[in-house]
């Protein structure tokens, strides 16, 4: 819950994340691979194949908190840019701080994958997390990198692409006074193993309600690469206008979970 903070204290600094098995076939003789077979056995074979799951990640090790931290994208491959940490030496904020977050604190509960990505969580426990704020001419956008055990990872992408499906608004019990709306999905990231994208206006109200509520349009990608789930964001000073996360951004980060190395 604690990242949530970390968001709101962003938007302030901005000045307001296969392959199809071969079909099964005997050893061909005579160029007929069907010799031997009953009627109707390679139908099946094919059908069979083709159902088979397919592998959805490279055999790589989930990453402990120092190699994530190596992991992160930084001036030397963004040149012009600055990459800072988010909360460095402040009580709660920073590398390794995210939590699992409970369902219930999501309402509708359908939408609970939906708060997490915000702010970088899920209800499986992370093995490890960085945050970063990356600041160029152009503006802020925020990422977090969170490392999972392997199946958990495609897990939240699985349930969290399910959410996208149906909610378009929810609230949570913290922040109490801010609501979110007008979710929808913007198209799949061609980044990592897999990923989705989205949008959604955030509407912040005082608890005393004696003031307006402020709105203001963030655009999130969400992707996985390996056991790895990489969530940036972005926020526009401007309340009516969306702002893009940089493509330049999203596809440096990848590159340096993906290869393990930095640009010289």
């Amino acid at each position: 819950m604690k990242n949530v903070v970390i968001r709101r204290w962003t938007v302030g600094a901005a000045g307001v994340v296969l392959g199809l098995g071969a079909a099964g076939c005997g050893g061909q003789k005579g160029g007929d691979s069907t010799v031997g077979r009953a009627p109707g056995a390679e139908i099946a074979a094919r059908t069979a194949s083709a159902a088979a799951p397919t592998p959805r990640s490279p055999a790589r090790r989930p990453l402990a908190q120092d190699q994530l931290e190596r992991a992160v994208v930084d001036e030397r491959d963004l040149p012009g840019w600055t990459i800072s940490r988010l909360g460095a030496g402040t009580d709660g904020f920073g590398d390794g701080t995210v939590s699992a977050l409970r369902e219930e604190g999501t309402h509708p509960v359908s939408c609970a994958p939906v708060g997490s990505a915000l702010s970088g969580a899920s209800k499986y426990t992370p093995l490890g997390s960085v945050t970063r704020m990356a600041q160029n001419e152009d503006g802020i956008s925020t990422m977090q990198l969170v490392s999972y055990r392997a199946a958990d990872a495609v897990r939240v992408m699985d349930e969290l692409r399910s959410a996208l499906e149906t909610c378009t608004s929810y609230t949570m019990v913290f922040p109490a006074d801010t609501t979110f709306e007008k979710l929808r999905p913007t198209g799949d990231p061609h980044q990592g193993d897999e990923g989705v994208s989205f949008r959604l206006d955030v509407v912040d109200r005082s608890p005393s309600g004696d003031s307006d509520p402020y709105r203001r349009l963030e655009s999130y990608q969400v992707i996985r690469s390996g056991s790895t789930v990489a969530v940036f964001d972005a926020v526009d000073a401007d309340a009516y206008r969306l702002k893009k996360i940089p493509a330049a951004l999203i596809t440096a980060q990848m590159k340096v979970l993906e290869t393990g190395g930095h640009q010289r």
